[in-house]
């Protein structure tokens, strides 16, 4: 026989209860969650294109800053050297003046003490230059010195010094060298220079100039003293003959050279010869042995001023090739970039960029 069911347990209707409504907050869970991790995502593919701005705005910034300061550096540095240079160079010539040659002999003295070599200062004038500047006028002449300087430059090594002492006198400062011997050859081959014809402003110029050679520290310890013997024995080769050689504290030897002469359309000519002598053969010879000097003379200048091409070529390839490896550098420019970000911190942008590229 069956009997009826007795009533549901209280208990149990309410768990289950409870069990319906803890499944309905369960899906509104996890409705929330998904709807949490879409606003996720939203937000950091907005913070992603956020920083993308920032940094692409960060770069713009650093472009516009390194261009700035390179070029504010370059007219700072071009000013430096202008202002550097006017203090140093003569104004006619742009070779260096006085003060600098004063430097230049400090510097050139202490690398004899230490390696025990010897200086040398040559005195150089230009004989009779007052008749250029008579006949053909001081622009002229202007342009004769400036001629000059060229020339005794291409003789001499990058590491002597060439000055402008005043009006047509220049000194060159030897360095490095080992016996005075050579300042002689070096005398000689400005000599030789300065002689070869030339053509100025159309007009052709022949030229002779006199040296006289002080040595350090045979002859003095300090540029005053050595460039008033030099000085002194310039003038005692002059007084002989023009264009030679006299070193201090000997006698100047005799040199045959022909008179300086400006010649040209307004210029004077040389005089020509009259009679009918023969010419002396003795002169003849030692005519053909001043050619004969004068071109070893010039073969020894241009193979010097060959291996300076050279030396300076090699110099200039290895500063290229050193430029060539930093800039493959990928972190060169970031480098450079925080760099300019320490001298101008003051905008709020470009501390966040320099954190977001260190």
């Amino acid at each position: 026989m069956n009997q009826d069911p007795g009533p549901a347990d209280p208990s149990v209707a309410e768990a289950e209860g409870k069990l319906a409504r803890l499944g309905v907050q369960v899906e509104a869970m996890q409705a929330l969650l998904v709807r949490l991790l879409q606003d996720v995502v939203r937000a950091e593919g907005r913070l992603d294109q956020s920083q993308a701005a920032q940094l692409v705005e960060v770069n713009e910034q650093l472009v516009l800053a390194a261009l700035t300061s390179q070029a504010d550096a370059e007219a700072a540095a071009q000013a430096l050297e202008k202002a550097a240079q006017s203090t140093v160079l003569d104004a006619l010539t742009r070779l260096p003046n006085r003060s600098a040659l004063r430097e230049r002999f400090a510097q050139a003295v202490d690398d004899a003490k230490r390696h025990r070599t010897r200086v040398a200062v040559l005195f150089l004038d230009l004989d009779d230059f007052k008749q250029i500047n008579d006949t053909q006028g001081h622009a002229f002449g202007d342009q004769v010195l400036r001629h000059v300087a060229d020339h005794l430059l291409s003789v001499v090594r990058e590491v002597d010094t060439v000055c402008r002492y005043g009006g047509d006198e220049f000194v060159v400062l030897l360095t490095e060298l080992n016996q005075p011997g050579d300042a002689q050859t070096v005398a000689e081959k400005l000599i030789a220079v300065i002689g070869a014809p030339a053509k100025v402003k159309g007009h052709s110029v022949s030229l002779t100039a006199s040296v006289g050679v002080a040595i350090y520290p045979d002859d003095g310890d300090d540029v005053d003293s050595l460039v008033a013997r030099a000085d002194a024995a310039m003038y005692q080769t002059k007084r002989l003959s023009a264009g030679g050689v006299a070193f201090h504290g000997q006698a100047p030897v005799e040199r045959a050279v022909p008179v300086l002469r400006a010649q040209g359309a307004a210029g004077h000519q040389p005089a020509p010869q009259t009679g009918g002598e023969a010419p002396d053969p003795q002169r003849r010879l030692a005519d053909l042995r001043e050619a004969n000097e004068k071109l070893v003379l010039a073969a020894l200048t241009a193979q010097e001023l060959q291996a300076a091409a050279e030396l300076a070529q090699q110099r200039l390839t290895r500063l290229m090739a050193a430029l060539a490896d930093e800039l493959r550098n990928p972190k060169a420019p970031i480098r450079i970039a925080s760099g300019i970000l320490d001298r101008q911190p003051t905008e709020e942008l470009l501390p966040r960029g320099r954190h977001i590229v260190e």
